[in-house]
C-alpha cells in the first residue's frame, strides 16, 4: 500500500468512526440541553451550560497543546520504542498540568453559584471531572497517532454524552426535581468508566515507566505546546468562551438562552472538527515523507465539503431554527434564534479557511499560527467584553462570529506568507469527493496533472492546487 493510499484510507476509516460516535453526541447533547434547561432551575441550569463550557476547556490547559504535538511527533517518528517513549512523555506531562490547573478552571465554571451551599461539593466534582478528561483525551490522542481509529473514538467526549443521557433520563423519571449535583455525578461516573477503559487498552502505545525527552527536549515539546495551546485557547474563547461572560453579565434567563444557543451553534463546526482530527495524522505522516502537494490538495478538498455542509445547515437554521427551539425548550426560547443563527453562520468561514491551522502544525510553523491566534485573541476579548457589558445577547453573538471570521481570514493569510500554500475551500465539490474516497496513487497524480494543465489555460489560482509547495525550496523549512 502506498503512503497515498494508507492516507486516504485511514483519513476515511477515522472520519465515518468518530462522524458516527458524534452523530450520537450530538443527539446526546441536545437532549442533555433540554434536560436541564427543563428540569432544573434558571441558575442550575446556567451553571451547567458554564461547566460544560469548564469541562471543554480543562482539558486545553491541562494538555498545554501536547495533544497535537504527540500526534505531529509520533506521526514522524518510524521506530516504535521512541514513538511508545514520546507517548508516555506527553502523558505524564499532562497528568501533572490537568491536576494543577482543574481546580482553577473548576472554579471559573462554579462562578454562578458563588453563595449558593452546592457550591463546594459542585466544585469538586467539576475538578475531578476536568482533570479525568484532560488525560482521558490525551490518551484518544495516543490512540489517533498510532493509527487506533476505534480505540481513539471511543475515548472521546461524544461517547461520554452518549452514555451520560441514559442516566440524566433515569433522574428525571426517578426524581421529582434532579439537582444540578445529580447531573454531575452522573458525567462524571461516566467519564470515570470510559477512563479506567482507555488507560488498559493504551498500555501498549505507551511506555509509562520510560521518558523519551531529557529536560532540554522536554522543554522544547512544553513549548511547542504552549504554542498549540494558544490555537486551541483562541478557538475556545472565541466561541464557548463567550458562555462565560453570558453567564457573568446576563440574567439567568437571557445566560440560559444564549448558552443554549452556543452549544447548539457548535454543532455547526462538528464536521469541521472531526475532519480536522481524521486528517491530521495521515497528513503529518504525509508531509515527512514529502508529499507536500497531496497534503495540501488533501486539506482543500476537505475544505470544500465542510463549507458545503455548513452552509447547507445554516440555512436549513434560518428557515426552521425557530421552530426547533420552541418545540425543544418551549416558546420562551424562540427569541434566541437569531443569537443561534448568527454564532452558527461563522462556521461556514472556519470550514472554508481552517486547513490552514492544520498545515501549519504539521509543517512546524507552530509559532506563526500561534501569534496570529493571540493577535486576533487580543483585540476581539476587549471587544466581547464590551459587547456582553454594554449590549446584549445578539450585540455578543455578533462580535464572536466576527472574531472568528477574522481568526480564520487571518491564519490563511499566515501560511500563504510562510509556506506559498492556499489550502481552502473550491468549488469543485465532485472533485473534491472523489479524490478524498479514492485511494490510487496514480489517479491523485492523474488529477494533478489535468488541474495543472487547466491551470497554465486559466491564470487565475484554483484553491487548494498550490503546486508550488514541492517545487519552491523556501517552503521546505519547518518540516518536521
Amino acid at each position: 500500500m502506498t503512503s497515498s493510499e494508507g492516507a486516504n484510507s485511514e483519513m476515511r476509516r477515522s472520519f465515518a468512526w468518530r462522524a458516527f460516535a458524534a452523530a450520537g453526541g450530538i443527539v446526546s447533547t441536545f437532549l442533555l440541553s433540554v434536560i436541564v434547561v427543563r428540569e432544573l432551575t434558571l441558575r442550575d441550569a446556567a451553571a451547567f451550560f458554564a461547566i460544560l463550557a469548564a469541562v471543554s476547556f480543562g482539558p486545553l490547559v491541562g494538555r498545554l497543546g501536547l495533544g497535537q504535538n504527540v500526534i505531529r511527533l509520533m506521526g514522524a517518528e518510524c521506530d516504535p520504542r521512541k514513538r511508545r517513549q514520546i507517548a508516555g512523555t506527553h502523558l505524564h506531562a499532562t497528568v501533572v498540568l490537568s491536576c494543577l490547573t482543574a481546580p482553577a478552571i473548576a472554579l471559573i465554571g462554579c462562578v454562578a453559584l458563588i453563595g449558593d451551599s452546592d457550591l463546594v461539593p459542585t466544585f469538586i466534582l467539576t475538578s475531578v471531572l476536568i482533570a479525568i478528561e484532560s488525560t482521558r483525551l490525551m490518551v484518544s490522542d495516543i490512540f489517533a497517532a498510532a493509527g487506533r481509529v476505534r480505540a481513539s473514538m471511543a475515548t472521546m467526549h461524544y461517547v461520554r454524552s452518549l452514555l451520560a443521557l441514559p442516566l440524566v433520563a433515569l433522574m428525571v423519571f426517578t426524581s421529582s426535581r434532579p439537582s444540578l449535583l445529580e447531573v454531575l455525578g452522573a458525567y462524571l461516573a461516566v467519564s470515570g468508566i470510559q477512563f479506567a477503559a482507555a488507560c488498559v487498552h493504551a498500555r501498549r502505545e505507551v511506555a509509562v515507566f520510560e521518558i523519551s525527552f531529557g529536560i532540554r527536549d522536554l522543554k522544547t515539546a512544553l513549548g511547542q505546546g504552549a504554542h498549540l495551546f494558544i490555537l486551541d485557547l483562541s478557538e475556545f474563547m472565541l466561541r464557548q468562551g463567550t458562555i462565560f461572560l453570558a453567564a457573568a453579565a446576563f440574567s439567568p434567563l437571557a445566560a440560559t438562552h444564549y448558552s443554549a444557543a452556543a452549544m447548539l451553534a457548535l454543532q455547526v463546526t462538528l464536521l469541521d472538527s472531526l475532519c480536522a482530527l481524521a486528517v491530521t495524522p495521515p497528513a503529518a505522516r504525509l508531509w515527512a515523507a514529502g508529499r507536500r502537494t497531496q497534503v495540501v490538495r488533501m486539506l482543500s478538498n476537505v475544505a470544500t465539503l465542510n463549507s458545503l455542509v455548513s452552509v447547507s445547515v445554516v440555512l436549513l437554521l434560518a428557515l426552521l431554527g425557530p421552530l426547533i427551539l420552541e418545540l425543544a425548550y418551549g416558546v420562551e426560547m424562540r427569541s434566541a434564534s437569531a443569537v443561534l443563527l448568527i454564532l452558527a453562520a461563522s462556521g461556514i468561514f472556519q470550514a472554508y479557511f481552517d486547513g490552514s491551522v492544520t498545515l501549519l502544525v504539521i509543517s512546524g510553523h507552530i509559532a506563526a499560527a500561534a501569534r496570529t491566534a493571540m493577535t486576533v485573541l487580543m483585540v476581539a476579548l476587549p471587544a466581547a467584553v464590551a459587547a456582553a457589558l454594554a449590549g446584549g445577547p445578539k450585540t455578543l453573538a455578533t462580535v464572536a462570529c466576527l472574531s472568528v471570521m477574522a481568526k480564520s481570514i487571518c491564519q490563511w493569510m499566515t501560511v500563504r506568507k510562510v509556506l506559498s500554500a492556499s489550502p481552502r475551500a473550491h468549488h469543485h465539490v465532485i472533485r473534491a469527493f472523489r479524490e478524498l474516497v479514492r485511494d490510487r496513487d496514480d489517479d491523485l497524480e492523474d488529477s494533478a496533472s489535468a488541474t495543472g494543465s487547466s491551470r497554465r489555460r486559466d491564470p487565475r489560482h484554483v484553491p487548494g492546487d498550490s503546486l508550488q509547495v514541492s517545487r519552491t525550496p523556501s517552503t521546505m523549512g519547518g518540516a518536521p
